[in-house]
């Protein structure tokens, strides 16, 4: 009997029957998801791989690189609700609940704690000491606040910064996307210059580079193109690997899943300028004040199609002159000019 039971003792402890990857992620969606927007989960689950992985967004200032950080976070933390979010920075309430923030006001203990380590050493062994206490801190701490999540970082380019090779925060970044695969951690960066990334704790780590794209007829239209790239370290470039995929939508229609989803008159006193805007603010006046029910009637019983209502609540909702409506849509989920400028404070002196 205790030869049996040694036996299954011995076995046991050969095997590992805990929860592994495949079973750990998967297609938990959210409940009560709509068909249009489970196909868009499936989409963005698979284009991201599991929703793990660094995605870098770049583009021109006004090409909607936050606008995609923000919109693309949301979407995961709504079709996705085990996935946790972290950001760098604050968003309006609109974007709704996430997991905390994530910089170096946040890590600054930690990194201190980095910074003290590595100061004995020489500038030789430096980078392999600060390499080391990063590692360990991801192993730590680091799993404990980044595991299963998606880490919105903006102006990433500051936290691996190439002329900032000893900076701690560089270092713990290395070690957090050499990580990212056991973290199941999806990290998404906005950069204007791929060129100031790191070449050793940044760029070979990348999976995505997303180009931003604003439309010149439409000014509320973005459409982004993301190409899965491999680094070459020999030539400093990325490499186009397979189909980009591509993502569009118009940041300024009205959007029934975000707040209240409604419309609501702002002024009520407004004239309107045109007829299709008569039109509309009669409408919205009888008590009419969701997008869906807006269209429907003025297809139905009017003569303006979707295009035209869309346009005429745009001029109404974003004119300067006009604000006669508003309503809530993919630009409200985070303000731009608020954004703290983040620096790097947190220094190993040479």
């Amino acid at each position: 009997m205790a030869v049996k039971m040694l036996s299954e003792t011995m076995n046991d402890d050969l095997f590992d029957e805990s929860v592994g990857y495949d079973e750990e992620i998967g297609h938990h969606f959210a409940e009560g998801l709509t068909d249009d927007e489970k196909g868009l989960a499936r989409l963005l689950y698979r284009q991201f791989k599991g929703l793990w992985g660094v995605c870098l967004v770049k583009g021109d200032p006004g090409a909607g690189k936050d606008l995609f950080g923000n919109w693309l976070a949301h979407r995961i933390k709504t079709f996705f609700p085990w996935k946790r979010i972290l950001r760098d920075e604050r968003p309006r309430k609109l974007f709704g609940k996430y997991a905390g923030l994530f910089n170096e006001q946040v890590l600054h203990d930690d990194l201190l704690t980095m910074r003290m380590i590595a100061k004995g050493f020489g500038v030789k062994e430096r980078d392999n000491a600060m390499d080391e206490v990063a590692d360990e801190w991801v192993k730590g701490s680091g799993e404990v606040l980044l595991k299963n999540s998606v880490l919105y970082l903006t102006e990433y380019y500051r936290y691996v910064y190439n002329r900032e090779p000893h900076n701690p925060m560089n270092r713990t970044m290395g070690a957090i996307h050499k990580s990212k695969r056991h973290l199941d951690c999806l990290i998404i960066g906005t950069t204007q210059l791929l060129s100031d990334l790191d070449k050793k704790t940044s760029k070979p780590w990348v999976d995505w580079i997303t180009t931003c794209t604003r439309s010149r007829l439409n000014t509320t239209g973005f459409t982004y193109f993301i190409q899965p790239v491999k680094y070459d370290m020999r030539r400093d470039t990325f490499e186009h690997r397979g189909t980009p995929g591509v993502i569009a939508f118009d940041a300024g229609k009205p959007r029934g899943d975000l707040g209240d989803g409604k419309i609501h008159i702002a002024k009520m006193n407004y004239k309107p300028e045109t007829e299709e805007e008569r039109v509309v603010f009669d409408v919205l006046k009888s008590g009419v004040d969701t997008y869906k029910e807006l269209v429907d009637i003025l297809e139905t019983d009017g003569d303006m199609n979707e295009a035209e209502t869309l346009i005429t609540l745009k001029t109404l909702r974003f004119n300067t002159r006009k604000r006669a409506i508003s309503y809530n849509c993919f630009f409200g989920l985070y303000n731009s000019k608020s954004a703290p400028q983040i620096r790097t404070k947190v220094r190993v002196e040479d």
